[in-house]
């Protein structure tokens, strides 16, 4: 028996896709034929050989019906257009056409939701609109199944939106497979931020296309989970584009997390930014894979890459490689990835000035992944994230005290 004929998640694709516009199905299929064809990964597939899914693809999950759309839980900005996929698709097919699977023919998990989303939300700036609260989004998960949350979000030239996710919630037997679509006109900003604070089963991934001059941030901060794969793809098509990455998890006990980014630099005068920090004890695993790609147009590239790592213990693991794939040659670019332990000359400064060495320990921990913490522009998203934090490392009370 092959890998492909054990896994039980694609039992659950459609034998024929009979609902929805013409463009809709043939996505549909599309997806649902690369998945019989290829199947989700394994140990064989390269870009997933650390992700242990085994577990997931072979396991019986019963659909999570109404869990696809996302909760609003802010405020909506009268600008923004905020509106069902399923409506959309139903009543306004056409505004759609041409805007889903914006990255491309998805692969594996995203296929997977393409195939099987039922519902979404889809988020319209118009042109010239700055809108000045951020829109939170949050999902709950639930018992033991899975959902296949979709959100897309279109951003008008010289438009400005700021977008936080949340998830939380889920048992440690359900699946989210989420796929978010980010699609920035000319001059345009995003700054996303998004929050694992779920202790189940989560794959997601997050498509962005950039115009020309347009601007792209994200802050991820992932505070562990049974099992997270978390991919970020950049597409920079407009001259003048540029995108920052930035990360931090926290891991403990026998979670996994994994995250895996790619930035294209597919046009000239482009810049990008990658800094992830992790800090793993325990028996938990953290992977880190980025890849940079600057294509032969895209001259006068600059692009860098960062991930350090803190180990805890002797048990935890990090799997980390950041590297460039590089056919122009007049870029600016660097990477590098570092796996250690606290910094000796630090705990000796604490240390001198009367501090335990088990409250410095602590103290210095935070800090590590703190700096990435307060690169969320949203402070009460930023307050809640960091008491998360302190809550989950020793001494926080003692610490909160004296930041």
């Amino acid at each position: 028996m092959t890998d492909h004929a054990r896994q039980t998640l694609l039992d659950t694709l459609p034998s024929s896709f009979e609902s929805g516009p013409a463009w809709l199905r043939t996505l549909r299929e599309r997806a649902a034929d690369t998945l019989r064809a290829r199947g989700l990964p394994t140990k064989k597939t390269e870009a997933w050989r650390f992700t242990p899914v085994r577990g997931v693809v072979e396991r019986e999950f019963p659909r999570t019906h109404g869990a696809d759309k996302p909760e609003v839980v802010s405020s909506l900005p009268s600008e923004v257009e905020v509106r069902s996929l399923r409506a959309v698709l139903e009543q306004e097919p056409e505004l759609l056409e041409g805007r889903l699977d914006l990255g491309g023919a998805p692969e594996h998990f995203a296929a997977l939701n393409t195939a099987m989303f039922s519902d979404g939300l889809w988020l319209d700036v118009p042109a010239g609109v700055a809108v000045d609260s951020p829109i939170e989004l949050a999902y709950e998960g639930g018992a033991a199944g899975v959902s296949y949350p979709r959100v897309l979000v279109t951003v008008g030239e010289a438009a400005e939106l700021t977008i936080i996710e949340t998830y939380r919630g889920a048992s440690r037997a359900h699946l989210t497979s989420s796929v978010v679509e980010i699609d920035l006109g000319r001059n345009a900003k995003v700054n996303h931020v998004r929050a694992h604070e779920n202790p189940g089963l989560q794959v997601g991934r997050v498509d962005i296309r950039q115009a020309e001059d347009s601007r792209y941030r994200s802050t991820v901060v992932t505070l562990g989970g049974a099992l997270l794969r978390f991919d970020t793809r950049s597409l920079l098509e407009g001259a003048g584009s540029e995108c920052q990455l930035d990360g931090a998890y926290l891991v403990d006990g026998d979670d996994h997390v994994d995250h895996h980014t790619l930035v294209e630099h597919r046009a000239p005068h482009c810049r990008s930014e990658q800094t992830y920090r992790g800090i793993v004890s325990g028996s938990a695993t953290a992977v880190f894979d980025g890849i940079v790609v600057v294509h032969r147009d895209a001259q006068k590239t600059e692009a860098h890459q960062e991930n350090r790592n803190l180990l805890l213990s002797e048990t935890a693991t990090v799997h980390t490689k950041p590297h460039l794939e590089i056919d122009a040659d007049d870029v600016i670019c660097s990477h590098g990835a570092t796996v250690g332990s606290l910094d000796e000359d630090q705990m000796f400064y604490l240390r001198a000035r009367g501090i335990p060495e088990d409250l410095a320990h602590s103290m210095l921990t935070f800090a590590f992944v703190e700096s990435i913490i307060d690169r969320v522009d949203h402070e009460p998203t930023r307050a809640r994230m960091r008491e998360t934090l302190l809550a989950r490392i020793p001494h926080g009370d003692q610490i909160r005290d004296v930041i």
